[in-house]
């Protein structure tokens, strides 16, 4: 898929890999207009504090997404032009397309709390509740056996790796802990509850077998309320 695709005013969503960390994460930017093939131009002050760190060898991670489907494909930063604010971005590889919606969601409100993970805590094999205060505690949206949607007041710090630790109880049988990713990060929820919408994707890759546990939980929560 070729930047055609992105239309003028869609939010990218940026984050700069550096050494194999994230130094930044949920960059907001705007797509302004296409120069040619491969360049085109957004407007995100965010990423003159991370310009001068970048190399030759440093890529940005684009994202932008529609209600339904999430895509993301790899830039670099060319030039900046302070006049209109703008950067110009090289476009690296094509433009890739997930579903978001793999699972059906139910509206399951429990208490969810967010950790961040650090470089380190990421390279463990079992992830273990960090001990310290969570840095977002909330009630979860929805939630599946794919991933969850937190809507709140509270923010996630944007300096930070893209990978989380999510900790949540649907009955008191069925706790859980886990790595999870951010797909989606908007400023304008749909619903009023709150100001900030953050869409989480499980991962399952250490413990593939906390996804049919997750899934007959929710089964049980949804029956036990019907």
């Amino acid at each position: 898929m070729s930047l055609a695709y992105i239309e003028r005013g869609t939010r990218l969503s940026i984050n700069a890999q550096i050494d194999q960390c994230a130094i930044s994460d949920a960059f907001d930017a705007v797509f302004k207009y296409q120069e040619n093939d491969s360049v085109f131009a957004v407007q995100c002050c965010g990423l003159y504090e991370i310009y001068d760190s970048l190399d030759g060898n440093a890529t940005l991670n684009i994202n932008f997404s529609d209600e339904l489907v999430k895509y993301t494909f790899t830039g670099r930063v060319m030039e900046r032009k302070r006049g209109g604010g703008l950067i110009m971005i090289e476009q690296l590889t094509d433009v890739e397309r997930f579903n978001l919606r793999q699972y059906v969601r139910d509206e399951i409100r429990v208490d969810v709390l967010i950790y961040e993970l650090s470089c380190e805590e990421l390279d463990k094999e079992h992830h273990e509740k960090p001990v310290r205060e969570p840095d977002l505690w909330d009630k979860t949206f929805d939630i599946s056996s794919g991933g969850l949607c937190v809507v709140t007041n509270k923010t996630l710090n944007p300096e930070h790796d893209p990978l989380y630790l999510l900790e949540f109880k649907l009955s008191d049988n069925d706790w859980f802990i886990l790595p999870a990713s951010i797909v989606r990060r908007s400023n304008n929820p749909q619903t009023k509850i709150g100001k900030y919408d953050y869409g989480f994707q499980f991962i399952f890759d250490s413990e593939p077998e906390e996804k049919g546990r997750l899934t007959m939980a929710i089964l049980r929560k949804k029956l036990k309320y019907r």
